[in-house]
């Protein structure tokens, strides 16, 4: 219930405002993220986890509705980008540690960066929700990038 209508809202600007795909893919989502609980034991950061999976699911309807317009390029949009298992698993990884740094963010500043950057939530709207001026709320998403790059750096 938290989630659904953040996820559903930025489901849907990623489907170019279409709300009923966007509650198809948030609930198709669900589905994958308790499975996806169920399989592993791993600790992860529940919030962005569930982002990325909206918007992997999203980009797949997108892909599924290029195939139904031009059934020719089937090939182009849906062949996974071609890259070597080792490139792949570094990729993973690189993913891991930034997905853990958001976790390690205060709260505040990973709020700000996840509903900003992930939910597209804009800055106004976003201070309103923290109780801060839009000013305070960019300082906020400064000091997350900031701690967030330097984090994955080291």
């Amino acid at each position: 219930t938290r989630y659904r209508e953040p996820l559903t809202g930025f489901a849907a600007k990623l489907l170019g405002g279409n709300h009923a795909d966007a509650e198809d893919v948030v609930q198709d989502a669900f589905i994958r993220g308790l499975r996806g609980l169920r399989a592993s034991d791993r600790t992860m950061a529940l919030r962005p986890w569930l982002y990325m999976i909206v918007r992997n699911r999203a980009f797949d309807h997108l892909r599924a509705e290029k195939r139904t317009e031009d059934p020719e390029r089937l090939e182009l949009v849906s062949a996974p980008p071609r890259t070597e298992p080792h490139a792949s698993a570094a990729a993973r990884e690189e993913l891991d540690q930034i997905v853990a740094e958001i976790g390690r963010l205060p709260e505040r500043q990973r709020l700000a960066l996840v509903k900003h950057e992930l939910g597209g939530v804009p800055h106004r709207e976003l201070a309103g929700e923290l109780g801060t001026s839009v000013a305070a709320t960019k300082s906020l998403l400064v000091r997350a990038r900031s701690s967030l790059a330097d984090a994955v750096a080291a």
